[in-house]
């Protein structure tokens, strides 16, 4: 009997994930074990392993979208076929139909109870919509008549902006440059299934889409979500500073003869002791209350080729700096090698961002929903400054404090801002606890 490979649940906010690579081809013999596919989460790329041994056979393309829970391929016997209700995501072959009606007796598929006025609930209901699938903007997350309005607007634009398409349609379309307004739909409703686009290749020639797109799915579109999310959420504010770091300069030339480390780990650790001063800046707000929160974890943004991910150094302010050297080092590696599980990139309490790498001297960096705040750090530059009462080089950094002004004030904004500053300009406190 066939043995199903579903789409796996990496985190409590995953829905859906994508086949990005297949790391056995269709049809061949593998074992228990044996790493067979890698799949795609908003956060992170994990690596499955086949759940029994036999032949492997796909039931997904490249770049196909599974829900959590649905098979994305199958380990069978051989000579064995594959269940045939998966063809039609191979193919679209089959005709589309509707779902038989429940048994009579047969128990309903219970509704998850979602928080909404009850003028949202009437709209819902007037138009089919199920209040699961709409974010809500009101109190404690409920859902509200304008964000029903809002979801169906959307939906008008999505279907006014692209033809009706299988979603193997859409892939073929993609990998071949082909624009799907040119094609005529043969589906129900005159949508356009794979065998269409297929018929449009062969007819030929095509207009193609640029080839530079870029699919706008996974991290990408999660780093979208969450920054869209973040801001109409909160009410950010940015303010900056400079600071001389000569002696930061100083201690990491001294450091780095006995451990390698970098300017953000000196930096994280500094950023952890200042959150232990000003314990509003390492909250969160929960309903109405705003929860001050005992762990300071740090997250440290990661750019990626494909988008920016924000590994966690737990329990940052219990740690010296080496710890926290060789904790960054091994979660930059980990984010660049796809190798981080989900714990590693969630549950941070505050974040800071290192622009300075790239030539930056400032940045309005957007707060990591549900953090307060976050820290952009700019270069490192070398500049004239009065120092002891004389004209002299220092070296010089900018930092920024984008925070959400709901729940600190700018005076306090900067007092934190003001701390984190002092202790870097006095690095040997970083040494100490």
């Amino acid at each position: 009997m066939a043995v199903k490979i579903v789409m796996p649940k990496l985190g409590m906010a995953m829905k859906e994930g994508v086949v990005v690579k297949w790391l056995k081809k269709d049809g061949a013999q593998v074992e228990q074990g044996e790493r067979v596919a890698v799949i795609m989460s908003k956060k992170i790329t994990y690596e499955v392993e086949a759940p029994a041994s036999g032949i492997f056979r796909h039931a997904a393309r490249i770049k196909e979208v599974k829900p959590i829970g649905v098979p994305f391929a199958y380990i069978t016997e051989p000579g064995e076929e594959i269940p045939v209700e998966v063809a039609p995501s191979l193919a679209e072959a089959a005709p589309e139909v509707a779902a038989p009606a429940p048994a009579a007796g047969q128990a309903k598929k219970e509704k998850k109870f979602v928080l909404a006025s009850p003028a949202a609930r009437r709209l819902a209901k007037e138009k089919g919509i199920d209040l699961a699938e709409v974010q809500g903007t009101g109190p404690e997350g409920r859902v509200v008549e304008a964000d029903i309005e809002r979801f169906l607007e959307e939906q008008a634009a999505r279907k006014a902006a692209e033809p009706l398409a299988t979603s193997s349609a859409k892939w073929l379309a993609r990998d071949h440059g082909v624009d799907l307004a040119q094609v005529s739909g043969s589906g129900i409703g005159g949508r356009i299934t794979e065998q269409d686009v297929e018929a449009f290749l062969a007819a030929g020639p095509v207009t193609v889409a640029p080839v530079s797109a870029i699919p706008f799915i996974g991290m990408r579109q999660a780093i979208a979500e969450h920054m869209m999310d973040s801001l109409h959420q909160m009410a950010q504010v940015t303010v900056g500073t400079e600071v001389d770091v000569t002696e930061l300069v100083k201690l990491r030339t001294q450091l780095k003869a006995e451990f390698n480390l970098t300017y953000t780990d000196l930096i994280v650790k500094a950023v952890a002791k200042a959150l232990k001063q000003h314990p509003r800046l390492n909250a969160t707000l929960i309903g109405d209350e705003i929860q001050l929160l005992s762990e300071i974890h740090i997250g440290m943004a990661v750019a990626l080729d494909e988008g920016l991910i924000v590994p966690v150094v737990r329990d940052a302010d219990r740690k010296d700096a080496q710890a926290i050297a060789e904790d960054t080092r091994r979660l930059a590696l980990g984010a660049r090698e796809g190798t981080l599980s989900v714990d590693e990139v969630t549950g941070s309490t505050f974040t800071v961002t290192n622009l300075g790498m790239y030539g930056m001297d400032y940045s309005t960096p957007i707060v990591n929903s549900p953090e307060v705040a976050i820290l952009g750090v700019g270069r490192i530059v070398e500049k004239p400054a009065i120092h002891d009462d004389q004209i002299v080089k220092r070296s010089l950094m900018t930092l920024s404090l984008t925070f959400d002004h709901r729940l600190v004030d700018g005076a306090p904004a900067a007092e934190f801002l003001q701390t984190v500053g002092q202790i870097l300009e006095n690095p040997y406190r970083i040494l100490i606890g």
